[in-house]
This record gives C-alpha cells, sequence and structure tokens, in this order.
C-alpha cells in the first residue's frame, strides 16, 4: 500500500497516504486522486484523516522552504486557511516503486484573487507490494 509518501519538494506538501492501491492500479489518475484528496483534507483541516494518511517518515518542505515532520505539520494545523487552493498541471513520472507529481498550487483569497502561485514536487513511494 502507499504506506507512505516522502515529500522531496512540496509546497502544501503533501502526501504520504495510507491508502491500499494495488500495483496494477498505479496510474496517473491514482496519483491525481491521491494528489487531490491531500489538499481537500489539508484544506478542510481535517486532523483525523490527515493523522491517518500521512506517513509517520513524512518530509514536508513549506513555502519557506522549511522541512517539517507530520507532528509539525500537524501541529501548525489549528487555524483555519483565509484563501483557497488549486492544483493545476500536474505532471506524473514513474520509476519503479516511486511516482512523482510535479505541478502548481495556485492560492486564492477569499474574493477569487491569486494571491500566490507554488510549484511542488511530491514523491510517492509505493511499500510492502502497493
Amino acid at each position: 500500500m502507499i504506506a507512505s509518501l516522502v515529500i522531496a519538494l512540496s509546497t502544501f506538501t503533501p502526501l504520504a497516504f495510507g491508502h491500499e492501491i494495488r500495483l496494477q492500479d498505479r496510474g496517473e489518475r491514482t496519483v491525481l486522486r491521491i494528489e487531490h484528496e491531500w489538499l481537500r483534507v489539508l484544506v478542510e483541516r481535517d486532523l483525523t484523516t490527515l493523522e491517518r494518511i500521512l506517513a509517520d517518515d513524512l518530509m514536508d518542505s513549506s513555502w519557506k522552504g522549511e522541512l517539517r515532520t507530520k507532528s509539525q505539520l500537524l501541529e501548525g494545523l489549528s487555524k483555519p486557511l483565509p484563501y483557497s487552493q488549486y492544483l493545476q498541471n500536474i505532471k506524473i513520472k514513474f520509476y519503479a516503486s516511486v511516482a512523482l507529481a510535479r505541478g502548481l498550487n495556485e492560492i486564492s483569497d477569499k474574493n477569487g484573487r491569486i494571491v500566490m502561485r507554488i510549484r511542488f514536487t511530491d514523491v510517492l513511494l509505493y511499500r510492502h507490494g502497493y
């Protein structure tokens, strides 16, 4: 299963899901679904789901370039977000048991004005045959 998703570079960092995904299901659609699900639970501040899906060895890189562990990431999510986020231009590459997702995270304020665009690279590592 994707027991973890190790983040190499990331903006909203995403990933490290504990969902079971069979080897034959490791396609672009699966990776895109994981990327969007990760962002949704992050924006919604769904700490229960984040605790479950983020790998214990997750390393996240903030938009400021600061590295954070899973615990540090979760601790920083106490406040609701005053903006929305949208992923676009996501490109997926597969290398054996690794998937790289590169794209753009577009962040808008409550009026819909784009306030920031952040490039990201997420590294998904398939473990234990999934």
